[in-house]
């Protein structure tokens, strides 16, 4: 791969009947599909099924052709054959998001949140509560910040087994983080990728779709 990919999909359409089905029975994964079905509300089964055919067609588009999973010491999945290829997978809201990167890499994807004060002075240094709210649109920063630290810890594959609090991910912190930060605002939810310093991130709306006649 000559750069990352973060693929996103809005799962709307799964809602309906004769898609949902013919999503369900195209998932690779038994694990999945099973996760899927247990879930008692339907927007959770739609972003569960949607997060796994987005992940699908993201790791057969870098030409991963064994799709067999393994999971790290905290639980975040990977090719359990196909060393060179990692990927990370987030929803939120209608949205969900797959990232596929040569070395590791995280996700988030999120809708927008009112600023929480609460969860800032567990989870964001002073400087990165400054930075909030010193912005414009208080709850879109909270939301960035928010995304911003969940896709480094994804990227280092603790997700928030690790200490939030013990990282500032503005800006200014790249650098000494070893790692780049790339955003995106789609349909009212932000999305950031998270790379190695270094790589660069293309951002593609999967239109397709499941392909049911």
């Amino acid at each position: 791969m000559s750069m990352a990919r973060c693929w996103y999909y809005d799962v709307t359409e799964l809602a309906e009947p004769r898609v949902y089905r013919a999503g369900l029975a195209q998932l690779p994964w038994a694990s999945r599909r099973d996760q899927v079905e247990r879930f008692l509300f339907e927007k959770d089964r739609l972003l569960c099924l949607g997060a796994g055919l987005l992940c699908e067609h993201a790791l057969r588009c870098e030409g991963a052709s064994d799709l067999t999973l393994a999971q790290g010491a905290y639980g975040k999945p990977y090719l359990a054959h196909v060393p060179g290829v990692h990927f990370n997978l987030s929803h939120a809201g209608h949205m969900v998001a797959c990232v596929v990167a040569a070395s590791s890499v995280g996700v988030d994807v999120e809708e927008r949140y009112a600023a929480d004060n609460g969860i800032m002075r567990v989870c964001f240094q002073d400087k990165e509560i400054r930075w909030v709210q010193a912005q414009e649109d208080g709850d879109w920063a909270f939301t960035r910040m928010w995304t911003r630290k969940e896709s480094y810890l994804k990227l280092l594959g603790t997700g928030f087994s690790k200490e939030a609090k013990s990282c500032a991910v503005l800006p200014e912190d790249e650098v000494a983080l070893g790692v780049a930060f790339h955003e995106v605002v789609v349909d009212d939810h932000f999305l950031c990728a998270c790379t190695r310093a270094g790589e660069s991130v293309e951002f593609v709306r999967w239109k397709q779709g499941i392909l049911c006649t």
